[in-house]
């Protein structure tokens, strides 16, 4: 054996059959000329040939040896391994023979030995191309390993040689060929072409899927879509494969059924072409609803306003005459008839007052701005309110202290803020039991000013907690007892909001009082959404 190596290139291992050793001699003498990284092992006979036992890269073999030809060895040598013929007799018809039994080339031995420069440029191009073919395979097992799953047509070609390398399910699926009819080894390129071509409505003339690269151009891709009969739309994409060069050029095609896809698409347009007219009109019709809303809003104001003018004005002489009639009567049971009508008189006068104050409030949202008023004293109003209750107090016997310190003041109008703390006050005044306390507390942090009312009233349940500020809503049974109309939290609720603060109330359950917390806040850059729960950061 001859090492020949280099570092740069792989070895490649040759079977060099010749029973001439002056030509043994020439080709060792070459290789080492060149440099070339070929490692030869010589057998001089085809018996010697026959008993090598090594794998090899390539076969170099003189067509006519000792005791025989290599038309004797062909038929027991490996078929993956290329053999090349190297003799000196120029016989066309011993070439055409070697050939169609699987010989990939014939070269004929001249007198000068010029072959032996040619044979290194043969052995390359053979490996190459030997090369090619198992990355070809190879290619192609991993497509057929993986084709089933993949849901679009895979299509690979060689045009120069009409074969047809790979199609996979999908793509027999998609142009209708019987797959189990025609294998893929069966198929040529022209025969697939032509199929597809008839399978494509007339519209689709020039079908460009199969055109060939323009002369000078390499790595060219194309795609579109096509129209297919049965009403379906093809989507394809060709690109060419980059081959060595010398080798027939390969391309891919990939073909998707976008029928489906397209029919959504088009669904999709069309809602959106109806959304945008809808939204066109939108924001007309929304403005045309808001202001008869608000209209119909006015209207209902104006109504109860009326109502409770019209109900108010003939309970003044009966609110003014009852009192003084049941005062100077002296029949027992005239006097107690009379004392009734006196008090659901003047419960029927604080019902309407309370609507008519519900009502002026809703109206006055639009105009109110609380920034435009002067801040008020809130000890200075509980003071005034605690002394004007005084007869309820000590008719109780209840303790009420006030620690919010003087000089405390809050921005917002003083006829609000007394009508949120005498609410309050009076809700506590009217649910706590006798001999009870109410304590009235406050203070202010970074953002607010906040005051708290609590007592050691009947309290309330969790289902009451959540909806004591509703409209005419009233707490269990032991609340419903006592003279109230469930509207003094809901104006106290409205008044809150209307100033951009936050009213919380909580309790611990029935006969463990309750606590009502109000918050507003000190600066107009403040966002009307904040919220300020006092509950949990301040105790009384």
């Amino acid at each position: 054996m001859v090492p020949i190596l280099t570092a740069e290139k792989r070895e490649i291992r040759i079977h060099y059959i010749e029973d001439n050793l002056i030509d043994q001699y020439a080709l060792t003498r070459e290789i080492k000329k060149q440099s070339l990284p070929y490692l030869i092992d010589f057998s001089s006979s085809l018996a010697e040939a026959r008993s090598r036992s090594q794998s090899y890269d390539l076969v170099i073999c003189d067509y006519f040896l000792s005791d025989g030809t290599i038309l004797d060895l062909l038929p027991v040598m490996n078929d993956l391994t290329p053999v090349i013929v190297v003799t000196g007799q120029a016989d066309l018809n011993n070439a055409v023979t070697a050939l169609k039994l699987g010989v990939k080339d014939y070269l004929v031995k001249d007198p000068e030995r010029h072959y032996l420069s040619l044979l290194p440029i043969q052995i390359e191009n053979l490996l190459r191309q030997q090369q090619n073919e198992r990355d070809r395979k190879r290619l192609s097992s991993l497509l057929f390993s993986v084709g089933g799953a993949i849901p679009f047509g895979v299509y690979l070609y060689e045009p120069e040689t009409d074969t047809v390398l790979y199609a996979n399910k999908a793509f027999y699926s998609i142009w209708g060929i019987p797959e189990d009819e025609i294998p893929v080894s069966l198929l040529s390129h022209n025969a697939v072409s032509q199929h597809i071509i008839s399978m494509l409505e007339s519209e689709n003339d020039g079908f460009p899927i199969f055109s060939q690269d323009e002369p000078g151009v390499i790595g060219r891709s194309w795609s579109g879509e096509v129209k297919a009969k049965g009403s379906r739309a093809i989507r394809h994409y060709t690109d060419r494969i980059p081959m060595e060069t010398g080798v027939p050029p390969c391309y891919v095609s990939i073909f998707e059924d976008s029928t489906e896809l397209n029919q959504a698409r088009d669904a999709v347009s069309e809602y959106s072409r109806k959304l945008e007219l809808l939204n066109a009109t939108l924001d007309q019709r929304v403005q045309e609803r808001t202001e008869q809303l608000e209209d119909l809003m006015k209207k209902q104001r104006d109504l109860f306003i009326h109502i409770g003018h019209d109900l108010r004005t003939p309970l003044t002489p009966l609110v003014a005459l009852l009192p003084f009639l049941e005062q100077n009567e002296t029949n027992v049971e005239k006097k107690n008839a009379l004392g009734v009508l006196c008090e659901s008189t003047m419960k029927m006068r604080s019902l309407i007052e309370e609507i008519l104050l519900m009502k002026n409030l809703d109206g006055e949202k639009a105009s109110y701005n609380r920034w435009d008023v002067k801040p008020c004293d809130i000890s200075e109003i509980v003071h005034e309110i605690i002394k004007s209750s005084l007869p309820t107090i000590n008719s109780k016997g209840l303790s009420v202290r006030n620690t919010i310190q003087p000089g405390m003041s809050i921005r917002i109008k003083q006829i609000h803020l007394h009508l949120i703390l005498e609410k309050l006050i009076n809700n506590a005044l009217e649910f706590t039991n006798p001999g009870g306390t109410i304590t009235l507390h406050g203070g202010k942090d970074k953002r607010c000013t906040w005051f708290c009312v609590s007592d050691t009233g009947i309290g309330l349940t969790h289902e009451d907690s959540s909806r004591i500020f509703d409209d005419f809503y009233k707490a269990d049974p032991s609340r419903n007892k006592l003279q109230s109309h469930g509207l003094g939290l809901s104006i106290v609720r409205k008044l809150v909001l209307l100033n951009h603060g936050h009213i919380t109330v909580r309790s611990d359950g029935l006969g463990l009082g309750t606590r009502f917390c109000v918050s507003l806040p000190d600066c107009v850059k403040e966002s009307p959404e904040h919220k300020w729960d006092c509950i949990n950061s301040h105790t009384s």
